[in-house]
């Protein structure tokens, strides 16, 4: 029953997860380095949250079309997201007001975030 809840709820736990965990890494950083690695993490931790509900978003849509279109739909997405992606990072790298350790570890607080709720269940569970 515990496990059942957790699956229906999972987008929302690793959203607010990863959300807090930008919010505590950016204030650490900003605390205990300086203030290119704390805005690396925070613009970081945006674009991979962005990006995270982004696929969501076409992965829903793609579940209610038909497989024929839906293949098609998803491969122009599918760039698409890439191509806007790398845009903004090309522009945050080259800006130089971001630090590229902070950047890459902003970019990780989503896969770090599904890590620890993997951990989480497997030990709820008794694995």
């Amino acid at each position: 029953m515990m496990m059942q809840l957790l699956e229906e709820k999972i987008f929302g736990i690793v959203l607010k997860g990863s959300l807090g965990l930008v919010s505590v890494l950016s204030i650490g950083a900003l605390v205990f380095f300086s203030v290119p690695v704390a805005l690396g993490i925070l613009v970081g931790g945006i674009i991979a949250v962005v990006n995270f509900v982004w696929i969501r978003s076409v992965l829903q849509r793609i579940l209610v079309q038909l497989p024929a279109r839906a293949s098609l739909y998803a491969q122009i997405r599918y760039v698409g997201r890439l191509t806007v992606f790398a845009i903004v990072l090309y522009f945050i790298i080259t800006s130089g007001w971001f630090s590229l350790a902070g950047l890459f570890i902003g970019l990780s607080v989503v896969v770090i975030s599904i890590i620890a709720l993997s951990l989480y269940g497997a030990l709820r569970a008794g694995g």
